[in-house]
């Protein structure tokens, strides 16, 4: 990934932090909401829901945080694509079992599960990916170190 421009690189970095600290705003607003949407996916133990939906947001706030600023980013980036495969799987489940619900992604209001929502999430998976693996990287906090590659 050697050969895609630095500064590309970090106006996909700006961009992907965004998402994530915007996803995060509502549901740190509200809580009780995301703890209902979670809920709504019937997968995740009855209780369980509710520490879920205050740690989740302030996570994903972090890991925005840390991708825009380039603060520990290769471990932002991995997290955020941790985030997002298990966001996919939860969209694909709650499908294949027939739920019609709202993903309760935070980005927009009302937006039910389906393939769109897999689709955003995959380009998102994308993003971190090329992040992850670009070398030429530029306003980067702590980098990695070639002891430590």
């Amino acid at each position: 990934m050697n050969k895609i421009n630095p500064y590309l690189i970090l106006l996909i970095r700006c961009l992907l932090g965004l998402v994530f600290v915007y996803a995060s705003y509502d549901k740190i607003l509200d809580p009780g909401k995301f703890a209902r949407d979670i809920a709504n996916y019937h997968i995740v133990p009855f209780g369980l829901e509710n520490s879920i939906a205050i740690i989740l947001p302030w996570l994903e706030l972090l890991i925005g945080a840390g991708i825009i600023l380039g603060i520990f980013l290769d471990g932002s980036v991995v997290l955020s694509g941790s985030f997002l495969i298990l966001f996919i799987v939860m969209i694909f489940q709650a499908m294949m079992r027939g739920f019609n619900i709202e993903c309760g992604c935070g980005l927009k209001e009302g937006e039910m599960v389906g393939w769109s929502k897999i689709l955003e999430n995959i380009v998102f998976l994308g993003a971190s990916y090329i992040v992850f693996y670009s070398r030429n990287r530029v306003l980067e906090i702590y980098p990695k170190t070639p002891l430590s590659e």
